[in-house]
């Protein structure tokens, strides 16, 4: 499909700028919630738990990813690392995955071969650190 076509399916402008302001529009409301988020688990007793951990008595590859975020906005790098080393040393990364997922989304995009293959490896070394963790009590 070409962009007029695109244009007129979605009913919006597929225009470089106006894609960028979609996926600068979307990144924002991310991190507001995420804002959000850390007012409510900063100043209430309420909070997200692991379901996993619940049901199982084992750790979740992402156990820990609320506290390692709190730790870091305080700059505590060394109990945030201690919390989830996976994701802490990954999130740029991450964050990189998110706003190109966003971009993607906004462009009505296939995502190309090397992005997904670095994807399948992250959740595949992802699942292997959290089998890891519960062998080694990380």
């Amino acid at each position: 499909m070409n962009q007029e076509e695109l244009e007129k399916k979605y009913g919006m402008s597929f225009a470089k700028e106006d894609i960028r302001k979609r996926t600068i529009r979307d990144m924002v409301l991310l991190l507001f919630a995420g804002i959000v988020y850390y007012l409510i688990v900063s100043y209430t007793p309420f909070g997200l738990r692991c379901y996993f951990l619940s049901l199982f008595g084992l750790k979740c590859p992402s156990c820990g990813v609320t506290r390692m975020a709190v730790s870091a906005v305080h700059f505590d790098f060394k109990s945030a690392f201690g919390y989830n080393p996976y994701i802490f040393v990954t999130l740029p990364y991450i964050i990189y995955e998110i706003t190109y997922l966003f971009y993607l989304n906004e462009s009505k995009k296939k995502m190309n071969r090397i992005n997904m293959i670095i994807l399948c490896v992250w959740i595949g070394l992802l699942i292997i650190f959290g089998i890891l963790r519960n062998i080694y009590n990380w």
